[in-house]
């Protein structure tokens, strides 16, 4: 099963939220979903397809996701967005964790990397936790020998979750690897991914949305040639634009 990027979801989100939700919305609207999804590749790209989400997000009283970005890109959305009077947009990174100093290229504590926007209309009442709750999940591998086991985004790779559905991903020890996914792939992730790993008794499991994520060494988001290769084929046989 192969998961398409999350530029596929340029949909409205039902505003009718389960019971779950803090944010009380009383108006619902359609779901849709774009028969031919746009990804981004630079900047300009990435910019104009943010444009887009804001504007839906402004016309249809909706809320609109954006893929994990890294830091130089989410940094340039960030700016240019914060002072939007029709649209909030909310940087999360999952984990209860927030935005690394500018111009520094170590993660502290408490800091993360990898991070996507939620663009809501400014009237729905959108705060950054509850955002965060609803469009990050955090997943916890227990029992995984790291070291003899492929990388973590590659072993994302072969069981077809794009790695714009994926945060950081967090080595808390050499048995425990904690990692942020987009909340549609996460039953893939728990169903698929301990068969891609090295390890007995490999374990999956979600972390609770009030837990901190623990602070560790990141993987690289870097795929193996042969995966790259194979992603963008599958990207271009399910119909993505190429923007930039």
């Amino acid at each position: 099963m192969v998961t398409m990027s999350v530029w596929s979801c340029i949909a409205v989100i039902s505003l009718a939220l389960t019971d779950t939700t803090s944010c009380a919305f009383q108006s619902t609207t359609t779901v849709r979903q774009s028969s031919r999804t746009p990804t981004a590749t630079s900047l300009h790209g990435i910019m104009e397809a943010v444009e887009s989400l804001a504007a839906e997000a402004a016309d249809t009283w909706s809320i609109q996701a954006t893929p994990f970005l890294e830091p130089v890109d989410a940094s340039k959305i960030e700016e240019k967005f914060q002072d939007r009077g029709d649209v909030l947009c909310l940087r999360v990174f999952g984990g209860r964790r927030l935005s690394p100093e500018p111009d520094n290229n170590t993660v502290k504590p408490g800091e993360g990397r990898r991070s996507r926007f939620v663009i809501a209309h400014a009237d729905l009442g959108m705060d950054a936790m509850t955002a965060e709750e609803e469009y990050c999940t955090v997943v916890r591998c227990e029992n995984v020998n790291v070291a003899s086991s492929n990388t973590f985004p590659n072993a994302l790779a072969s069981i077809g979750v794009h790695l714009d559905n994926v945060g950081d991903i967090v080595i808390e020890d050499s048995n425990t690897v904690c990692f942020v996914v987009t909340p549609e792939v996460t039953k893939q992730c728990l169903r698929l991914l301990s068969k891609e790993l090295v390890g007995t008794g490999v374990s999956l499991s979600v972390v609770d949305s009030h837990e901190f994520m623990p602070h560790g060494e990141m993987q690289e988001m870097k795929l193996s040639r042969v995966l790259e290769r194979q992603m963008e084929r599958k990207k271009l046989d399910a119909g993505y634009v190429q923007f930039g």
